[in-house]
């Protein structure tokens, strides 16, 4: 009742020759073809008679620290949590329960100690699915499933089991499984990623009957403990406590999937809004084969437009760490494909499309006439003036709008990073115009161009033009944001200071109990 570990130790005095007939018998079972199971199970008892009583060990099974509340955030959200153990149903349901993942006034379906896949299937269809119409975010799934290791035998070896588990454990927010050899554990996880594509896996272990698992899930994590360093070698990253989980999943992954999905988004973005350049210049052409830009132009976009997009996400901060931690909710975005995805991606590349077309047309054929554009192009001429005006204008459109997607404010090395390119592109420029470059197309032309008004006002107008709508969405999101965070911040003061008077009539205290498992979860 307490959730102890139990051993009884006894002791016999074997005869070497009655030994020596046992372990023939018992090599002869182990080797046997058919019903090995029963034949080694049979010997293993015969051995066991006699037995004189020694005395019990009884070892208490204690829980990490903040596994309670790391499984409890976990759920809140939205990620089920199976835990897979080779205990037996008893001690796996005591540990599920101390670790607040069953919880009281929560309906347990139980399959368990049945004989047949037929049977399976026929308990498992008759679990309601109402609850499946509910939502982990926003009301807690009332319902949880234990299995045992040979019903989950049963259950994979038949397609129409299969589905049905998947229908209850879609219907159920956490799962217990008990009794599981290694490769139960990750056919498990492999009958998920099966029956839901989209559904991401992770697993976590510590063990090397873990590892198999771990291999199975999109993402295998291992704890560093006691049972060796299986667990850890065959992971995708290894922690030391199970309540680290919690940092790893709502502070480094989240952000993670953010600003890897900005800069993929961003990247393509920023070689999108040059290119449409050329595709407009080349219908206006006849598709002649003259470039719209200088060849040393295209050579230093990427450099000069790299390094702050990397610089700047990778330090980029939208919300603290303990504020990611106690807000689950902030995570939806990564579960949801909410930053990636094709309607996100197709919005990207429709700005990237009208921003580079405006960036071209306007200075282009706004300050150039069409026999100025054709024929042979004199160096330094009107037409490279104009194309030299386009390309800093699609230059200042991409830097305005990594400064409109980024975090605000810019961490220091980000800010500086930024300010470099957009400061080093003007000498750089200069140097491309000189007698002294590689090549003659933008003779003087950055000069004439800084010192034209017609060209300076191209470059000053079009990109406000061009990002004027999108900065005023980003403005009001960003305002409503840190309304939020204030209205929050005023809720949660609220919260401290009633729970403070509370505590303080009642004249209690609070404790927490730290307990060590060493059980395997999939998420």
């Amino acid at each position: 009742r307490q959730g102890l570990r139990t051993l009884v130790v006894a002791r016999k005095t074997i005869p070497p020759a009655d030994f020596s007939a046992w372990r023939a018998r018992w090599a002869e079972a182990n080797s046997a073809m058919e019903d090995r199971n029963a034949k080694l199970d049979r010997e293993a008892a015969a051995i066991e008679e006699g037995l004189t009583y020694v005395g019990i060990t009884a070892l208490e099974d204690r829980l990490q620290d903040r596994v309670p509340s790391t499984i409890a955030t976990l759920r809140e959200a939205g990620i089920r949590v199976w835990v897979l153990t080779g205990d037996k149903v008893e001690t796996a349901v005591e540990i599920a329960k101390s670790c607040k993942l069953l919880e009281a006034g929560m309906k347990i379906v139980k399959v368990v100690d049945t004989s047949s896949p037929r049977e399976c299937t026929t308990k498992l269809r008759e679990v309601p699915r109402s609850s499946s119409e509910l939502s982990l975010k926003g009301m807690p799934l009332r319902q949880a499933m234990v299995l045992d290791g040979k019903s989950v035998g049963h259950i994979l070896s038949d397609a129409k089991a299969k589905t049905a588990l998947y229908e209850v454990a879609v219907a159920s927010s956490s799962c217990v499984c008990c009794r599981l050899s290694p490769m139960q554990k990750r056919e498990l996880v492999e009958l998920v990623r099966m029956q839901n594509p989209k559904a991401i896996t992770l697993a976590i272990g510590d063990g090397a009957n873990d590892v198999p698992m771990i291999q199975g899930a999109h993402v295998g994590i291992g704890i560093r403990g006691k049972e060796g360093s299986a667990a850890v070698q065959a992971s995708d990253m290894a922690i030391s406590q199970f309540h680290f989980l919690g940092n790893l999943v709502f502070c480094h992954g989240r952000k993670a999937y953010r600003r890897i999905a900005t800069f993929l988004c961003f990247f393509i973005y920023k070689s999108v809004a040059l290119g449409w350049s050329y595709v407009v210049y080349a219908h206006s052409m006849h598709f002649n084969g003259q470039g719209a830009y200088p060849q040393w132009l295209d050579v230093i976009w990427n450099p000069l437009t790299s390094c702050a997009v990397v610089l700047i996400l990778a330090f980029d901060i939208d919300y603290e760490d303990e504020v990611a931690l106690e807000s689950p909710e902030l995570y939806s975005p990564g579960p949801d494909r909410a930053l990636f995805n094709p309607k996100t991606f197709s919005y990207w590349m429709f700005l990237a499309t009208v921003q580079g077309i405006l960036a071209w047309s306007v200075p282009v054929y706004g300050l150039t006439t069409r026999s100025e554009r054709w024929g042979d192009l004199p160096n330094g001429g009107p037409f490279w003036q104009a194309s030299f005006t386009a390309f800093t204008i699609n230059y200042l459109i991409v830097h305005l709008k990594l400064l409109l997607v980024s975090e605000k404010p810019l961490q220091g090395i980000g800010l500086l990073s930024f300010i470099l390119e957009l400061v080093g592109y003007a000498p750089i420029a200069i140097g491309l115009g000189s007698e002294m470059a590689p090549s003659h197309e933008l003779l003087h032309a950055p000069t004439r161009v800084f010192t034209s008004w017609q060209h300076v006002a191209c470059i000053v107008l079009v990109p406000l033009a061009a990002l004027t709508p999108e900065a005023v969405e980003v403005a009001w999101s960003w305002s409503r944001r840190r309304r939020d965070g204030k209205w929050r911040d005023l809720m949660d003061g609220a919260d401290m200071a009633s729970l403070h008077s509370a505590s303080s009539s009642d004249g209690g205290d609070f404790q927490m109990s730290d307990t060590d498992s060493g059980d395997e979860h999939v998420c």
